[in-house]
């Protein structure tokens, strides 16, 4: 079978996972995933107006780092006024033309204005479009427990309720409680990303420790660091190491509120995964870039 068309859709530099998903889908061996391009989403709450064209810049950094060959096209650079309203953007367009040629996964690993605008503008490409999101919660414990902590839902509340109640193939990844089993101390898994020996890996080292240095002390003492995006491409390049459920999801209102009371539509949602395989399959394509000492 030929393999998975993708697009990944990131608001890169927003932390340092969405680098580490990048690389690691563009490092896959070959015949794994066919990455059309990256697409950058806007994360207004993390950095403001400005934030699509800063992500932008770091995708294309991190796409010429792992030796290029797929386009970054900019993406929304504000969340949607309704949820009648795409906000148009050469991302959406691309995403558009993408879903035209057959079958496509979007990797969605920020917020979801990118991919419910491609829905909303053109209904009739649903049938083509899966979409793997890394946002919202697995169950009423984990809204309960983590609601205040989860951005890319809240970056763009009625993105996420299109996501929710439109007519979509929709792959939920939340981020309690399996993504959050990623979770590396930076020191020494940063030593071990920079032996990999290429530029891309040597770049990822280091922001993953200026990440720790800059907000670690009392929100994390230990210097640890969740790859949540990670888990996004593990999914869809290694179906094996995630476990997935078919989970009702809630009713959501204008503020985001949940409602599990009041179930919705029923979709796949990953409940687990095996962290240690999805890490040594993120390290393995990390070494298949230009420029490494390993493979």
């Amino acid at each position: 079978m030929p393999p998975t068309r993708v697009v990944l859709d990131c608001d890169t530099a927003n932390e340092v996972d969405d680098q580490f998903a990048i690389a690691h889908a563009l490092g896959l061996p070959e015949g794994a995933l066919d990455v059309r391009g990256v697409v950058s989403v806007h994360n207004t709450i993390a950095h403001g107006p400005g934030s699509r064209d800063m992500y932008q810049d770091e995708a294309e950094r991190v796409v010429g780092l792992c030796g290029g060959g797929v386009p970054c096209v900019p993406g929304a650079d504000r969340p949607m006024n309704s949820r009648e309203e795409p906000v148009p953007s050469a991302g959406m367009e691309f995403l558009i033309d993408e879903a035209r040629q057959g079958p496509l996964t979007v990797i969605a690993t920020g917020p979801a204005t990118d991919v419910a605008s491609l829905l909303i503008a053109e209904p009739g490409l649903r049938e083509e479009v899966r979409v793997v999101w890394l946002g919202g919660f697995g169950d009423a414990e984990a809204y309960g427990r983590h609601k205040f902590h989860e951005l890319n839902g809240r970056a763009d509340i009625a993105a996420w309720r299109v996501l929710f109640e439109e007519d979509v193939d929709l792959l939920l990844v939340p981020g309690w409680p399996a993504p959050a089993k990623l979770q590396v101390r930076a020191t020494p898994f940063a030593a071990e990303v920079r032996a990999i020996g290429n530029p891309v890996a040597s770049y990822l080292a280091e922001i993953l420790e200026l990440w720790v240095a800059e907000y670690g002390g009392p929100i994390d003492p230990a210097g640890e660091k969740i790859l949540w995006d990670v888990a996004c491409v593990a999914a869809v390049a290694d179906p094996a190491s995630v476990t997935v459920e078919r989970r009702a999801l809630p009713t959501l209102d204008v503020a985001a509120a949940h409602d599990y009371s009041l179930p919705g539509r029923e979709v796949d949602a990953v409940v687990d995964l095996a962290e240690g395989r999805v890490l040594r399959g993120m390290m393995e394509a990390l070494g298949r870039h230009p420029g490494g000492t390993r493979a």
